[in-house]
């Protein structure tokens, strides 16, 4: 069974640079937030559930920390919304690009030819009816 030490040392090799230096910084922003809003890391762990050496470990960038521990950290500081928001679909372009590039070019009917609706005489309107129906599309 593998220490804690060979764990550390394998999760921290097994990840990418940027991925590290973004856990790092997010954890130093937490402590900036915190210590900002007068919170020691007791109080901060205490609000958010866990102990003193999670939020210690948070804080230090540790890649074993929960992602729930994260975001109840950034919740109790008031800036879980930020995070949401940044990730809110309308947000990836990268996303919106591939879904725009996978669009078809033009849209046909079933069948090839143009699909007619046939109304009873009793249910025909004006013109003007249709474009009231039609009116805030």
């Amino acid at each position: 069974m593998p220490t804690s030490k060979q764990r550390n040392s394998s999760l921290r090799a097994a990840m990418p640079r940027p991925v590290e230096r973004a856990l790092h910084r997010l954890g130093q922003d937490i402590s900036i937030a915190r210590r900002v809003r007068r919170l020691s890391q007791e109080d901060l762990a205490q609000r958010i559930g866990t102990s003193l050496s999670t939020v210690r470990r948070m804080e230090d960038g540790y890649p074993g920390t929960a992602l729930h521990t994260f975001l109840r950290a950034l919740h109790v500081l008031g800036r879980l919304e930020d995070m949401v928001r940044v990730m809110a679909t309308e947000n990836d372009t990268l996303g919106m690009e591939l879904v725009r590039e996978q669009l078809p070019q033009r849209v046909r009917t079933s069948g090839g030819s143009k699909a007619r609706v046939n109304r009873p005489a009793a249910a025909k309107k004006s013109a003007a009816d249709d474009a009231d129906e039609l009116e805030g599309f």
